[in-house]
């Protein structure tokens, strides 16, 4: 790095504590602030990650000249306002996904972006930064799988927290919170743009408002002859999936996660990789950090440092999330 970062963290909830647990310990990098509205919270975060400075007003993180960067890590119902002003104190910016809760909402965020673009400005799709995603995209690129792809997707939370989903979905439903990942890894690995989209949602919980859902599913046509699925559900009862396969007429790559290999977990990661017509099973571990907020941090320096683009594009982020937004209202009116 070619200068120590000062960096204010705007909410202090789960993603918020990714961030922190991985960036307070880069060289060169200075978490100098902590907020949250529940200032016990941003005082928790302060203790045990060492942060300078705690506040219930993000303005007071804004106001100092000496911070360079800002995460945002709040609702999505919040992010927009939060993200001008951090834009009219000059401050690049790390925003949590999904960007904002509200199409219009996502449209005026990426405006305000490019009106400013002495502000850096990268968005949270941190499977972007994860090795396992990484490898399975350079296989797929390389042409291994064919065309066309079939994509499995599932994230189905057995929550053990259940106060907290049902306080997400009052901002965010899942085919929009989560849904945004897969939406942009489909079009990632396949090269390929959604242009039809089909869903479906359903209350399992009685508590879960009226207006929304708690599991929903999403079907995707691409412009290039893919297709895909993505399952999400926030239930009780779920059980806890994470499917995640890609299959072509030359062979199918299956991720199974650290957490859940039967055995030799200790190498990471299993990518499972089919090979057809050779009818072939290799084997590739992979050692991998699931969310990697720090490699996805030192790619924003690297943004501001050499003025590379983010990744993904904020232009690529607002069409996924184009994508997340109708299968959401499909879910919410049936």
């Amino acid at each position: 790095m070619k200068k120590n970062y000062r960096v204010g963290l705007i909410g202090c909830g789960v993603m918020a504590e990714v961030h922190a647990s991985h960036i307070h310990c880069l060289d060169s990098v200075t978490v100098a602030y902590a907020c949250d509205s529940h200032l016990e919270k941003a005082a928790a975060f302060q203790k045990k990650y060492h942060i300078e400075q705690i506040t219930a007003d993000y303005l007071d993180i804004l106001r100092d000249p000496t911070v360079d960067i800002v995460i945002i890590a709040t609702p999505p119902s919040t992010h927009l306002s939060i993200f001008q002003d951090c834009l009219r104190y000059g401050k690049h910016v790390l925003c949590e996904k999904p960007i904002t809760n509200t199409l219009a909402d996502a449209e005026a965020f990426v405006r305000a972006a490019k009106e400013h673009p002495e502000c850096k400005v990268l968005i949270g799709n941190i499977l972007r930064h994860n090795k396992s995603y990484q490898k399975m995209a350079e296989i797929i690129h390389s042409g291994a799988l064919g065309k066309p792809l079939v994509f499995r997707m599932a994230q189905n939370h057995h929550t053990m927290n259940w106060p907290l989903y049902l306080a997400n979905l009052s901002d965010s439903a899942p085919l929009v919170n989560c849904g945004i990942h897969y939406v942009d890894v489909m079009e990632w690995f396949s090269g390929e743009k959604a242009v039809q989209v089909q869903a479906m949602g359903c209350r399992t919980e009685d508590d879960v408002p009226q207006d929304t859902y708690n599991y929903g599913i999403m079907t995707i046509r691409f412009d290039g002859g893919s297709m895909g699925y993505y399952e999400a559900g926030w239930a009780n009862t779920c059980s806890s999936d994470n499917t995640k396969e890609i299959i072509g007429p030359k062979g199918r790559l299956k991720l199974i996660y650290q957490k859940d290999r039967l055995y030799n977990a200790e190498e990471g990661d299993l990518i499972e990789w089919y090979k057809y017509p050779e009818k072939e099973y290799v084997t590739i571990n992979s050692p991998c950090d699931r969310k990697p907020a720090d490699d996805q941090f030192l790619y924003l320096i690297r943004m501001i440092e050499t003025g590379c683009d983010p990744v993904p594009t904020l232009d690529h982020v607002l069409s996924c999330m184009k994508t997340c937004f109708e299968a959401d209202r499909q879910a919410k009116q049936g």
